[in-house]
């Protein structure tokens, strides 16, 4: 059997599956999916932020008091940096199973591409898990440690139970000048709300159907992502409260799709094995905006509740 060339696999991996990968990937990140991306047209990229804010005074009408003269206040601007790290995997296939491949075969690997890359950037921005040195911004579990807006589910019925602690931590958030509006969570977290309701009678969970016939989910009153890709760690939280217009995800490449067909990968020569591989590569940053509030301090953009204690 001749082996494949690149030009006869070439119709299978068109630009449209570059744009399926895109999808894939904002389906399979809950982080994107709850704060969206922002284009970025450098590896490093300086956002002005405000953390000083002007106060204003009372003045009077005389013309030689000092309490008529109209006080002057400092505005304060400083950079938050964005700083681009590549997130890729590469997935071998043998010729053979590419050349008898269905439409639904590429989806899937598209799909698998898609979660391995959300996966990672989940696990960096959630929990830190091996986070870029460059993202100097805390993951969001860490910023809510740092910032002691911390809720343990009581194991005793009756005691700061789930639903109370979710809304304990949507108003540490406010408290300080922030202003939550996303939930993020395992799958499971859906089906222990079920049920709850709050003091007014009214459900902690709530399910609207939009005009495309999609579903979106509110847990009192924010907006909920459930993070179904693997990246969700159920032993470190239960659920993350976070100002969704202060956690920023910046985008330098979409996900991108290459065909390999003559490289060594993993101590694989895809030449000599007849086997072709596809790469699966996006470069994002990400930046947590703890500044200042109407009150004049450093808001706290996140809250997490965290499981009961062991035993």
């Amino acid at each position: 059997m001749a082996d494949i060339s690149r030009a006869e696999v070439a119709t299978l991996i068109q630009e449209e599956y570059s744009n399926a990968l895109l999808d894939n990937v904002a389906v399979n990140s809950a982080a994107i999916a709850a704060f969206g991306t922002v284009p970025l047209g450098t590896k490093i990229t300086n956002a002005p932020v405000l953390t000083t804010l002007p106060e204003a005074g009372w003045v009077s009408e005389s013309a030689t008091a000092a309490e008529g003269v109209k006080p002057t206040s400092q505005v304060v601007w400083a950079n938050k940096q964005f700083v681009v790290e590549e997130i890729a995997v590469i997935i071998p296939i043998h010729e053979d199973t590419l050349e008898d491949a269905t439409e639904d075969l590429l989806d899937n690997l598209t799909s698998l591409g898609g979660q391995a890359i959300g996966k990672k950037l989940d696990q960096a921005i959630l929990f830190g898990v091996d986070k870029p040195a460059t993202w100097l911004s805390p993951d969001l579990l860490a910023a809510a440690t740092a910032a002691g807006n911390i809720f343990q589910v009581s194991a005793t019925p009756g005691e700061d139970d789930l639903a109370g602690s979710i809304f304990q931590a949507a108003g540490a958030v406010a408290d300080s000048g922030a202003n939550p509006t996303d939930i993020l969570s395992g799958a499971g977290l859906r089906f222990r709300l079920a049920n709850l309701r709050a003091t007014d009678g009214t459900a902690i969970l709530s399910r609207t159907m939009g005009a495309d016939g999609s579903f979106s989910d509110d847990i009192a009153g924010l907006d909920a992502q459930f993070v179904r890709n693997g990246a969700w760690d159920n032993a470190e939280a239960t659920a993350i409260v976070a100002d969704g217009n202060r956690v920023k995800i910046g985008v330098r490449q979409d996900i991108t799709v290459k065909f390999l067909d003559q490289a060594t990968v993993g101590g694989i020569n895809l030449a000599e094995r007849d086997m072709v591989a596809l790469r699966f590569k996006a470069r994002y940053a990400y930046v947590l905006g703890n500044t200042v509030s109407s009150m004049g301090t450093a808001a706290e953009p996140v809250a997490a509740v965290t499981p009961p204690a062991a035993g």
